[in-house]
């Protein structure tokens, strides 16, 4: 998907785009937390 979005911008299905942001997006963000211990900043 990330070649298409960065060289073919002309042909992207913004709902394709929209399903695999909201889909994939709150797992992507929640796998970090998971696997690196919590330190302070």
């Amino acid at each position: 998907m990330r070649n298409r979005l960065i060289h073919v911008c002309f042909d992207i299905d913004l709902d394709t785009v929209w399903e695999t942001v909201t889909r994939d997006l709150p797992t992507l963000i929640q796998e970090p937390e998971r696997v690196l211990p919590a330190e302070p900043i």
